[in-house]
């Protein structure tokens, strides 16, 4: 949700666009029924990586004191600082360190490393965002509590930027972005005279005397947790207490600051969904009538427009965009059924393209959603998971889904995916053709998997977790950088270490094929 109070909502397709109402007449099969024709793909072509080609690369943290390998925090954050793998390590004990790998054992070293201040409940080494010449985070220490903290990539050079809640209290920072040489976030203080919260944007440049609070929002608005980053400029949005809700933007500085457009003047009105593609970014509306909007914005007032209208019969969700179209889907509370829909990026009614079958739409409870999407940057595929809800925490059923935007072009890659209520199968485009996740077998548990968009080349990548600790690795936080791809894993060492993945495009035979 868009902000960080809860609220209970109904959604469903009423009008669209500018234009008339949905063929909410037609049944499923009909709606999958809709030509379309396929986007040609990327260039680039890179082969299945290999079980073989994939291996711990450093042994970082002690064995597990929980013992229970979902909650396994391990290695995160990662962040690409100039060409190098930067990331946060946080221990169970309490202690907290910034590190840097060259995929190499040797070439993994902890940058800075931070004692416990507070035990087991030291706040985290976090929030890890790059400009090109330093590298941000938010850390503890034992005098200032959690601040805001710069490195360059040594030892000598990682230093506190600015106590900005002078003494052990901690900072509040989020939407850590980087505007070009800047970091721009906010600090968020709850003022007990006002009993609310207090949104400050404020920017640095790595320095004392350069950090500084660029605006004050005061206690009257929520700033939503939900943004994105346009060229060198963060994109926010703010809803005035019982007011309207408006999309800002920021570059860092006072005049760089402003509202773009408000897009609601009534309360309740919350953002979701919020999707960075291309020159653009998608989002979704909610209404507290049900109504949902996608609106698309190129970080102008004038670009920033609502492109269709949903309403409450159907629950919608963005996926993102290929070429000139949105995709999104609605999915029928009546019959729990999901439809993708494309939606003309220069405006236009949306037009279905497919229905994702449901094994379990007439056995109950069993509500499809979107739990996860992915898109490498200028591809022509999106890959997105879907779970089949239940009645009670854990979902029936999850699945894998890969589309170029055409009914034929939309395949299901695998299933089951994670069945678990506490561990969700990440899902990581790192190529047009290479997609990254998690996914159950019975022999095996959960263990990462690779696909490169189709059914014959989906299979596991590797089997790392022993039947011993469970027989699953719970695989978290994929991420490509140049010729590997990184990842989190439990493993023989009883705890989630640092792992990667060799990529390449001189093709092998497969191996380990499932």
């Amino acid at each position: 949700m868009g902000w960080r109070g809860g609220w209970v909502m109904s959604l469903l397709v009423v009008g669209v666009g500018c234009g008339g109402a949905l063929p909410e007449e037609l049944t499923e099969a009909e709606l999958a029924q809709e030509p379309t024709s396929a986007p040609e793909v990327t260039a680039e072509g890179l082969c299945l990586p290999t079980a073989a080609g994939t291996q711990r690369v450093k042994r970082i943290l002690p064995p597990s004191e929980l013992g229970i390998p979902r909650f396994a925090m391990g290695p995160g954050s990662f962040v690409d600082f100039q060409g190098t793998l930067h990331f946060a390590v946080n221990d169970e004990d309490g202690r907290r360190g910034l590190w840097r790998s060259t995929g190499t054992d040797a070439g993994t070293t902890e940058v800075k490393g931070f004692p416990a201040t507070a035990g087991t409940w030291t706040p985290l080494l976090s929030q890890l965002t790059a400009t090109p010449a330093q590298l941000f985070f938010q850390a503890p220490d034992a005098t200032h509590g959690a601040e805001l903290w710069v490195s360059n990539g040594t030892t000598a050079g990682t230093r506190m930027v600015k106590d900005l809640t002078p003494g052990v209290e901690d900072s509040y920072l989020t939407h850590l972005t980087a505007a070009g040489s800047t970091l721009v976030f906010f600090k968020e203080t709850y003022d007990a005279t006002a009993s609310a919260t207090r949104y400050e944007l404020w920017r640095s440049d790595g320095t004392d005397a350069g950090t500084v609070r660029v605006r004050d929002f005061g206690t009257g608005v929520d700033v939503s947790y939900l943004d994105a980053k346009q060229g060198n400029a963060l994109q926010f949005f703010v809803r005035e207490l019982q007011g309207a809700t408006s999309l800002w933007r920021t570059d860092g500085t006072s005049a760089g600051t402003f509202q773009l457009k408000r897009l609601d003047a009534g309360p309740d009105t919350y953002p979701n969904d919020v999707r960075p593609t291309g020159a653009q970014t998608l989002f979704k509306l909610d209404e507290p009538s049900g109504l949902q909007e996608l609106w698309k914005t190129d970080g102008t007032a004038g670009g920033t427009v609502r492109l269709a209208s949903f309403g409450s019969t159907r629950g919608m969700r963005v996926l993102g965009a290929l070429g000139t179209y949105a995709y999104v889907t609605t999915t029928s509370y009546s019959t729990q059924y999901m439809v993708i829909y494309r939606v003309p990026l220069t405006g236009g009614n949306p037009e279905p393209v497919v229905t994702l079958p449901n094994d379990y739409a007439s056995q109950g409870e069993a509500f499809p959603y979107i739990d996860a999407v992915s898109q490498v940057p200028g591809g022509k595929k999106l890959y997105f998971a879907v779970a089949i809800g239940s009645n009670g925490p854990a979902p029936r059923d999850t699945q894998l889904w890969v589309t170029n935007g055409t009914a034929g072009g939309t395949t299901l890659l695998r299933r089951p995916l994670s069945l678990s209520d506490e561990y969700s199968s990440p899902v990581y485009a790192a190529a047009d053709n290479l997609v990254f996740f998690s996914a159950y077998q019975v022999t095996d548990g959960i263990e990462p998997w690779v696909s490169n968009g189709t059914v014959a080349g989906t299979r596991r990548l590797k089997d790392i977790a022993a039947p011993a600790q469970g027989g699953s690795s719970y695989p978290r936080e994929f991420f490509r950088l140049g010729s590997r791809v990184y990842f989190s894993a439990y493993d023989d060492t009883l705890n989630a270490q640092l792992w990667s993945t060799q990529l390449s495009n001189a093709c092998v035979a497969p191996e380990d094929a499932q």
